[in-house]
């Protein structure tokens, strides 16, 4: 359950640095950082939803073609097409952290459907994929905060 708790604290933090981003720097290109504010958003959701469906393969992945604009290695330097909108972003952040709670409450002990590696790191059980995610979301949350930083 305190993974859950972690997770959840972890999603407020961000969601109250996000709604604290000014509208017009969402998309703004700052020296020293390789994306944008929306893209690190976008990224977090992404990533919690391809992490968290190889935990649990019930787990339904939400937006999957938002993968396309915010997986890792992307950039929003070379989107031909038109992302979520900021405001698309901000909500599907927020229900997918209520989903989350709500998904995996009571099943943190269990084995993932597929374990990933990541580096020294074996994410084999549904506690060990969400302890990663509430981990990213803090990272993420942190550039954010940075960008915000030096855009002020």
């Amino acid at each position: 359950m305190e993974t859950l708790n972690m997770f959840a604290y972890s999603r407020a933090a961000l969601l109250i640095a996000l709604g604290n981003t000014k509208e017009n720097t969402w998309d703004e290109r700052i020296e020293g950082f390789p994306n944008t504010i929306r893209w690190n958003a976008g990224h977090v959701y992404v990533t919690a939803e391809e992490y968290l469906n190889k935990a649990d393969h019930h787990y339904d992945i939400v937006h999957p073609k938002w993968f396309d604009f915010f997986l890792d290695g992307t950039s929003p330097f070379d989107w031909e097409q038109e992302p979520p909108t900021v405001e698309e972003i901000l909500d599907a952040l927020k229900k997918q952290g209520e989903r989350i709670v709500e998904f995996f409450n009571g099943k943190l002990d269990i084995a993932a459907s597929e374990t990933v590696d990541i580096r020294y790191l074996k994410l084999d059980t549904v506690d060990a994929a969400l302890q990663f995610v509430t981990w990213h979301d803090g990272i993420h949350l942190g550039i954010i905060k940075s960008m915000q930083y030096v855009m002020n």
